[in-house]
């Protein structure tokens, strides 16, 4: 345990590394603001401390400084001081909104985990394993949904997430290895989307030496063997580029530059090479002040020494997603070897080593619709509402993969797609009627099937029947979770609509057809649902994860009630293996009833809110069968209102989540179990 003095004295340290950070990026006016956020962030956290023993101000302090060196702005780094402070004192957001206003308590809102795991004791561990996984799942998807409408909330988390495995050693090994993973499998990734290649390496390599020490021991010792052989020989090709360019009038500053051991240690497994196979370690760095500069100092290396074929690749004409420009190519060195060449101008560096958060500053004068669109994927990702759990963030984790082909539509736009997809993922991306009515394709003036696999450069056009010909096959060719999700929406549709019986209204021979609806009945034989492939075994819904059609469920035989059928990521399903033998496989026959789900919507107070929730809920088409609501004492607070409609699938209940995220103060809005 640190003594009081020891405490006074890290405390002190990192608020002056702080206000330090600060002041090399905000003017003066800013700074109140942070040492507001501090007080109230360090009274907060004042009885609590870290594994390390350290005060656990530490920590926020961190995460501020972290944000400040990247250049955020003031209620960003007010708000990674505070970011805890909800979620681990008592303090409530109405406090924080009290106090900092409804900017910065958003930005704490976004960051904040929810927890379902209260009075969850009476579970087994594999049970509370699985919930902690959904919760995972949600708080990641809840966390992104606020990204969409505010950048700085993953700038935060990313904050956060650095500085925690910074310090991970503290934690137990269990905790080490979940969270390492969680960072190389999402976080890492999230940064690396959003162009922040400095947080994006540092997690990587923190999480490669969490993961696997003994690999990470390893190749250090043998980088450092190696180390003195390669800088040499950069440093040689370093100033015959310098002087080259020098002689042209081109003022640059070339350096060399050390890959990653993360990226060093993926290329190793990928390649089934051993480091002495690698010849890129380290590569050179070429900055210049304007664009043109860019591909003169490209030629002027291309004279010097021969390129490698196929390696020149133009991030400067054709930027990544997140932004990235770059000249990249390799050439090939005297001794023979492969040297890679990154060329850029000084703007390009800032953004590559910053990301989003080199010129997404919130008192700049960004459109409106150039925020939407960059911020468009994260909206895609967050909307992936049919898998839960482990399959979320296995979904997620496909759809953040980095590497892309830059392919052409017919008009010579540029559309951005992960490595690995075909014509298929293509034609949905366009969009999701194309998709489904897609019958090939021509690229590059030749005719193609739907599994084609892209390449960059490709110019393609989709050749369309009038009619959706979509085939179940299909799914083994999409590539994109996104893309995915569309097509198993349609089958689940057409499946539910050919169970309906279509009539025309006798007396109006001219109307368009109309459904008829089964009513609800108590007679379990007129449930739609087939149970280990018989429609005639008595079937009741589980209450605690109310399950509605296109939910995956299976089936638990009661003792004289027949089955009760639970959504299959239920928590409440049995584990032991005497218990698992009463569960029988069962699926949506495709009948159209209607289902009671609940739905909790959180938003801040205003005149009308209530009104326009109610409203945006009856324009899906949707009867409300109970709404409550606790409104906050004072407007701007924060309003808790609870709705129980009636849903027929899954697309019905995710189209009125949607709807109800879209309304102006809306916060959150979640499915509960009851």
């Amino acid at each position: 345990m640190f003594t009081q003095a020891q405490d006074n004295w890290l405390i002190l340290k990192g608020y002056l590394a702080l206000i330090r950070t600060a002041k090399k990026r905000m003017s003066e006016a800013d700074l109140p603001l942070i040492r507001k956020a501090f007080r109230f962030a360090d009274q907060a956290h004042s009885k609590q401390r870290r594994l390390s023993g350290e005060p656990y101000i530490v920590h926020p302090l961190a995460v501020a400084t972290i944000l400040a060196d990247l250049g955020m702005d003031s209620e960003t780094v007010a708000a990674a001081l505070l970011h805890d402070v909800v979620e681990d004192t008592a303090h409530s957001h109405d406090t924080i909104q009290s106090e900092f206003g409804a900017g910065i308590n958003h930005l704490v809102r976004g960051v904040t985990k929810i927890s379902n795991m209260k009075n969850q004791r009476q579970l087994s561990e594999k049970k509370k394993s699985r919930l902690k996984e959904q919760e995972a799942a949600e708080n990641i998807r809840l966390m992104l949904l606020a990204t969409a409408k505010d950048v700085r909330v993953i700038l935060i988390k990313l904050a956060d997430k650095l500085h925690n495995m910074r310090t991970i050693d503290h934690q137990k090994h269990e905790k080490v290895q979940r969270i390492a993973s969680e960072v190389l499998e999402i976080y890492a990734p999230l940064a690396g989307r959003l162009g922040i290649f400095r947080i994006k390496g540092e997690l990587e390599d923190l999480a490669f030496r969490a993961l696997q020490p003994e690999e990470h021991t390893r190749l250090v010792g043998m980088l450092a063997s190696s180390r003195k052989d390669q800088e040499e020989r950069i440093e040689t090709y370093r100033r015959v580029i310098q002087q080259r360019l020098n002689e042209h009038q081109i003022k640059a500053q070339v350096s060399g530059r050390a890959k990653h051991l993360y990226s060093i240690y993926h290329k190793m497994k990928s390649s089934e090479k051993d480091i002495n196979d690698i010849y890129d370690l380290r590569g050179i760095r070429v900055i210049v002040s304007q664009i043109t500069e860019c591909y003169a100092a490209m030629g002027i290396v291309h004279s010097l020494w021969p390129p490698v074929p196929g390696r020149f690749k133009d991030y400067i004409a054709t930027p990544k997603t997140n932004g990235y420009q770059s000249l990249h190519t390799s050439i090939i060195a005297p001794d023979g070897n492969p040297v890679e060449v990154q060329i850029r101008t000084e703007e390009m560096d800032r953004n590559a080593e910053h990301g989003i958060a080199a010129h997404w500053t919130y008192k700049s004068n960004i459109n409106a619709n150039e925020k939407a669109a960059r911020l468009s994927w994260i909206e895609r990702l967050a909307s992936i509402t049919e898998s839960r759990g482990r399959e979320y963030i296995e979904d997620l984790r496909e759809d953040l993969s980095f590497d892309e082909v830059f392919v052409f539509t017919p008009r010579g736009d540029v559309i951005a797609l992960p490595q690995g997809s075909t014509v298929l993922d293509f034609a949905f991306r366009i969009h999701t009627e194309v998709g489904l009515c897609c019958k090939n394709a021509i690229v590059n003036d030749k005719n193609v099937p739907l599994h084609t696999v892209l390449k960059s450069g490709d110019r393609i056009r989709i050749i369309t029947n009038r009619h959706p010909a979509a085939s179940p096959n299909w799914l083994r060719y999409l590539h994109s979770s996104g893309a995915r999700q569309k097509l198993r929406s349609f089958f689940r549709r057409k499946e539910e609509e050919e169970q309906v019986e279509k009539i025309v209204e006798p007396e109006k021979p001219s109307a368009p057809l109309l459904r008829i609806r089964r009513k609800k009945t108590s007679n379990p034989k007129e449930v739609p649902i087939e149970v280990a492939g018989s429609r005639d075994i008595p079937v009741h819904y589980a209450g605690c994860c109310t399950p509605v059609p296109g939910d995956r469920i299976v089936g638990f035989v009661t003792r004289g009630r027949g089955v009760t059928v639970h959504r299959t990521d239920c928590a409440m399903l049995p584990e032991s293996a005497p218990e698992k033998k009463r569960l029988l496989p069962a699926n949506w026959a495709g009948l159209t009833e209607k289902y009671p789900v609940n739905i909790e919507v959180k938003a801040h107070d205003r005149q009308g809110l209530y009104l326009d929730l109610v409203s945006t809920i009856t324009a899906t088409h949707t009867n409300i069968l109970k709404a409550e609501a606790d409104i906050p004492r004072h407007r701007g607070g924060l309003m808790k209102a609870e709705f129980m409609v009636e849903v027929e699938h899954v697309d019905h209940l995710s189209d009125i989540m949607e709807s109800l995220r879209r309304v102006p103060g809306v916060e959150s809005v979640q499915r509960m179990s009851k």
